[in-house]
């Protein structure tokens, strides 16, 4: 239904464009969000389109619509644009849009985009694209409204209406003193139903929270969900603010850190391009490097098979079973990595949770592994009763009846299964921790490394037993 409604939608922009009918172009700006008409427009290419429309439709619509679109239509409306067009829009864009945009943008659209700005305007734009890579100073934007102390609430509402459209938001006011340090906030219902003498000073809320340019924006997106906020001040080392930080940009961070863990859980390179946009080499080159990297890893479990490949020879069922030990230890673990991965990245830890962590998980995996072992007994036993897993071979190599080899076999590998869960689930708990200690993404080293040590525990496990048994119990 959706794409039906979206292609209609540009087979009537297309129209209005093709007829110059200026008045339903102006309609459908007025009346459709941005960003359905720049999905709507997605497969366009011809320049030709987007300059009618950037022509005809008001500034106040296209600012915005401008930086829905794709990193691609953005470089060619530039390229496309006289010096004059291109000042009319970076005046009606918000310095972080536009920092945003350039990021992605071939160093000569950079210098002629910058060229263009404004003298402030390319000040601000310049500060943010040298501030680091997913910090706070990379996200904010420097369009907020600040006032002095020493203003009166009737004084405040007068700036609000002039300034007001050109900032990023008018809900919440930050309030410095001559010397630019912070003092407070107020937020807009608060400044309309004070009174029009009252001191800014007086009525604005002193407990506010702010965050450091150089905060990582993960940090910052768990400021705004524990205290709730609007819009957060952005100050330097000398507390003095340079930026704000609005809960439009903690969508996006939220949305870009999400999509960056999930990558990483599954042995990806973060996207940057939706898929079907993203060409296949590129694809290639983020998954391949990962492939190798597990292959590498697996070179342990190999070696612990080719340790007991004697003993798999005379029991042919020992290599059947493999799968279903290895699988299991996996799932288990990767049950918890994303638990703790999702807490850790939500903030949910604090100091000295570690142990708590821990504790906690040891009980859980203990319940889980006991339940486990004791299903899979009971499966195994049935599976070898119908004749699905034959322990023939094993009971006359063993010397015993088909029963007893079938407990034998069905207690190893409960026992196995029990280990396996234990180990996996403490690693998969541990192993998050050891790596935000050691600075590294949790969601990147985790996953391969706590499913190749699970793995090769698992194995050690299984095969030690059975040549315990088999060796020394039975004196084989």
């Amino acid at each position: 239904m959706e794409e039906v409604v979206e292609e209609l939608l540009t087979e009537r922009i297309l129209a209005a464009v093709k007829n110059r009918n200026a008045k339903e172009l102006k309609e459908i700006f007025e009346v459709t969000p941005n960003i359905d008409i720049a999905e709507a427009l997605d497969e366009v290419e011809d320049a030709a389109v987007f300059l009618y429309i950037f022509r005809t439709v008001n500034s106040e619509y296209t600012g915005d619509f401008f930086t829905e679109l794709t990193i691609e239509q953005q470089e060619m409306i530039i390229n496309a644009f006289t010096d004059k067009q291109l000042i009319d829009l970076l005046e009606n864009s918000f310095a972080d849009d536009i920092a945003d945009t350039l990021e992605e943008m071939p160093a000569n659209v950079v210098a002629r985009v910058l060229k263009a700005c404004p003298a402030d305007l390319r000040k601000d734009v310049n500060n943010l694209l040298n501030y680091k890579d997913n910090t706070a100073g990379s996200v904010m934007t420097t369009e907020y409204l600040d006032m002095k102390d020493t203003l009166t609430v009737k004084e405040a509402l007068k700036i609000i209406r002039q300034r007001g459209k050109d900032a990023e938001t008018v809900y919440t006011v930050f309030v410095r003193d001559s010397k630019r340090n912070l003092m407070g906030t107020i937020n807009l219902d608060d400044l309309i139903f004070a009174k029009d003498d009252e001191v800014l000073s007086d009525v604005m809320d002193r407990d506010f929270v702010t965050c450091n340019v150089n905060d990582d924006q993960e940090e910052v997106a768990n400021m705004f969900k524990r205290y709730d906020l609007n819009a957060m001040a952005v100050v330097n080392n000398e507390n003095k603010i340079i930026g704000i930080i609005t809960i439009d940009d903690v969508v996006d961070i939220i949305v870009e850190e999400a999509t960056e863990d999930i990558a990483h859980l599954n042995q990806i390179s973060n996207m940057d391009e939706p898929y079907l946009k993203t060409p296949v080499y590129k694809l290639v080159l983020k998954c391949v490097p990962w492939i190798v990297v597990l292959m590498i890893l697996q070179v342990f479990s190999t070696l612990v098979l080719s340790k007991f490949q004697d003993a798999m020879k005379v029991f042919a069922i020992l290599p059947v079973l493999v799968p279903l030990l290895t699988d299991a230890g996996g799932n288990a673990g990767g049950q918890t990595t994303t638990l703790i991965v999702r807490s850790i990245s939500l903030d949910e830890f604090g100091r000295g949770d570690f142990k708590r962590a821990v504790w906690k998980e040891f009980r859980v995996a203990l319940c889980i592994a006991c339940i486990i072992s004791i299903f899979a007994f009971g499966l195994l036993m049935l599976e070898m009763a119908i004749g699905v897993a034959d322990v023939t071979k094993p009971a006359e190599a063993l010397g015993v009846n088909k029963i007893t080899a079938m407990l034998v076999t069905a207690s190893l590998v409960a026992c196995t299964l029990f280990a396996t869960m234990l180990v996996a689930r403490l690693v998969a708990c541990m192993f998050p921790f050891l790596a935000k200690k050691l600075k590294l993404d949790p969601a990147v080293v985790c996953g391969p490394f706590n499913t190749t040590i699970v793995d090769v525990i698992s194995l050690l496990v299984y095969f030690t037993l059975w040549t315990f048994v088999f060796s020394h119990m039975l004196g084989l």
